[in-house]
């Protein structure tokens, strides 16, 4: 008992003393056990402390494009002494607001730290040259990026450096980080104006395979950017990131950002200054039709051979019909508009018609747009196979697939198979779950074709000084010549004429005179009239260079005041007043019921009145009342 009592003691007084050496130092205590404790220790030794984020400053190695960050250029300027410090890893936005690192993240930062003795240090950039350093001295660079800006919740992806290729011209110095935040992703057409104005690649990655984002970039033929920090300067690079077709390498591509944005706006200034609007054709069922054995959306060998002059016979062997006065009409189309050809089919499919639509190679001057590698990734994915899905019962909807009346049952079977591994408990589905299903089976799938894809300008938003509206922007400029529009998004429904094939017609055929030759120049006309109804004869794509736009003057006044030519504007324009024609020009009489019905309310008119006017001759024959 009393060894005992005499351990107590002194338990107690080495608590008492190491608590008041602990309160002398003036330190807080923070206890953790476990695995957590250790790995916390071996950080703490020797890691750089992060620098504090501020309200007015972005978090990471490059300011959010669009944010406006109040720093004086010259802080931007790294010198050569000091490289800068590495990016700090991007904590994950909870739904609730809080800034808790995402699981996995903490895992990336200790795969990039180097130790010297026993403790890890955060890596050094590497400073690296394209024009006077090895190529080899980049092998090494692993960025691992982020998604935080465009898909809060995914997963970071590390890209492994295959090859670095030496670039002569581009003399300035980078400073290759080990964290990047992707800024946005981007449709193909960015990629074609680099290609059109030969930006060669800098890098090669490996792809990284089961990388699901990743992988949508790649079946939609799309790219990705990060913001790159150059030595000594205060301009804005951009490292483009391009899955190759198969998916198994990323190419980079270095640029600076407004030089990029010059080639987009060049390209659509180009067309206006040459007095041309982007016009884009479909070829099936609309300028061509293949020759084949199917029933639908074939021409039989026995009716093509009925139109001999209008067959065409491809490279590959496979023969199309015309449709009527297709040369002619491209002849005419291409004086007034830069035309692209699009098709779901494969690139070289696509390549042979325009072949045969234009030997010469001087009508169809835009792009040749095959749709295909969408179109298949988005019928693989399950949530958009509606393309191929057969049509359900009436007041049953299959929009992918799936008719919503049979979810719940999926679902149950699923969780019955789950529960019968485990036990056979099947767990109970809850609402949500089911209303979640219910929401993505029922989504409209995803339209492989988009004008974006063709025309950067369509999304390149780089408006004149001083918020002045830009001469076609947006969606406002290309117009489509289509059989469908489900094939569009929604948004560009508007840019779409849609044509129709020609009815009681022994061969297939489709009318591109008179209607679509009268609209499209209507809509070129009305575009140009507008454009060139400038400030002092100028036009509106000249205005902003001749006008001082930093007063207000009365020219600028004008400026403003005048309506921005749009061509889908003018298309809706055309429509309303060929509707008003009509009305004017047609005459036709009601259909026999509403004849009757009105005659019908006449006559009980008629009876009302007759009993009110006998009402009023009894009231004045009887005499007054005493």
């Amino acid at each position: 008992m009393d060894i005992s009592n005499s351990s107590r003691e002194k338990t107690a007084v080495s608590l008492l003393v190491g608590m008041k050496l602990a309160m002398q130092q003036n330190k807080k205590l923070r206890s953790m056990s476990g695995q957590g404790a250790s790995m916390q220790a071996n950080i703490s030794l020797g890691a750089r402390p992060r620098p504090p984020a501020t309200s007015g400053t972005p978090i990471g190695a490059f300011p959010v494009a669009g944010n406006k960050v109040n720093v004086e250029r010259k802080e931007s300027i790294v010198s050569i002494e000091q490289p800068p410090p590495p990016s700090p890893v991007l904590p994950h936005k909870q739904p609730n607001g809080s800034a808790i690192a995402r699981i996995g993240t903490r895992d990336i930062s200790l795969q990039h730290t180097h130790a010297v003795g026993s403790q890890p240090q955060s890596p050094a950039s590497i400073r690296f040259c394209f024009a006077s350093d090895p190529p080899s001295k980049a092998v090494d660079w692993k960025p691992t990026l982020t998604l935080d800006d465009i898909s809060p919740g995914s997963s970071p992806s590390t890209l492994k450096t295959r090859e670095s290729y030496q670039r002569p011209d581009l003399k300035t110095a980078f400073y290759l980080e080990s964290h990047y935040m992707i800024r946005q992703s981007l449709p193909r057409s960015f990629f074609t104006i680099m290609a059109q104005n030969s930006i060669q690649p800098c890098f090669v990655f490996d792809f990284p395979v089961g990388d699901k984002w990743w992988g949508e970039i790649s079946g939609l033929r799309k790219s990705a950017y990060i913001d790159l920090k150059a030595e000594n300067s205060s301009e804005r690079w951009e490292l483009h990131l391009k899955p190759t077709r198969d998916g198994t390498n990323i190419f980079g591509y270095i640029c600076k950002h407004e030089d990029l944005a010059n080639l987009i706006s060049k390209q659509k200034y180009n067309l206006l200054k040459a007095r041309r609007l982007p016009l884009v054709l479909d070829l099936d069922d609309t300028l061509v039709r293949l020759v084949g054995s199917e029933r639908t959306r074939y021409v039989s060998e026995e009716n093509a051979a009925k139109v001999p002059k209008r067959v065409r016979t491809l490279r590959d062997g496979r023969q199309v019909v015309l449709t009527e006065f297709v040369e002619e009409f491209l002849e005419w189309a291409s004086k007034l508009y830069e035309i692209s050809v699009c098709s779901l089919g494969e690139q070289s499919y696509v390549d042979q018609v325009a072949e045969v639509l234009d030997p010469m190679r001087t009508r169809i001057r835009g792009a040749r747009y095959s749709a295909r590698q969408e179109y298949d990734f988005l019928n693989a994915s399950p949530s958009t196979a509606a393309h191929t899905a057969s049509a359900g019962p009436p007041g049953d909807a299959v929009t992918n697939g799936t008719s919503v009346s049979n979810i719940a049952t999926s679902l149950s079977a699923t969780a019955g198979a789950t529960a019968g591994s485990a036990g056979n408990i099947a767990p109970a589905l809850s609402t949500a779950t089911i209303t979640n299903a219910a929401i993505i089976a029922t989504q409209p799938p995803s339209p492989p074709k988009d004008l974006s894809s063709l025309y950067a300008f369509c999304i390149s938003d780089r408006p004149y000084s001083d918020g002045l509206p830009e001469v076609g922007g947006g969606f406002g400029l290309p117009l489509v010549l289509d059989d469908l529009t489900l094939m569009w998004p929604s948004q560009q429904h508007d840019n779409v004429i849609v044509v129709k094939e020609r009815k009681n017609s022994a061969v297939w055929t489709v009318n591109l005179f008179p209607m679509a030759y009268h609209v499209l120049n209507a809509v070129h006309q009305e575009f140009f009239r507008t454009e060139s109804n400038g400030v002092n004869g100028q036009s509106l794509g000249q205005v902003p260079s001749a006008i001082d736009f930093t007063v207000m003057t009365p020219a600028k006044k004008t400026f403003l005041d005048m309506p921005i030519p749009s061509a889908v504007g003018c298309y809706k324009e055309w429509l309303r007043g060929s509707l008003r024609d009509q009305i004017s020009l047609t005459y036709a009489a009601p259909p026999g019921y509403l004849t009757a019905a009105v005659e019908q309310q006449q006559q009980q008119q008629q009876q009302q009145q007759q009993q009110q006017q006998q009402q009023q001759h009894l009231h004045q024959q009887q005499p007054p009342q005493q």
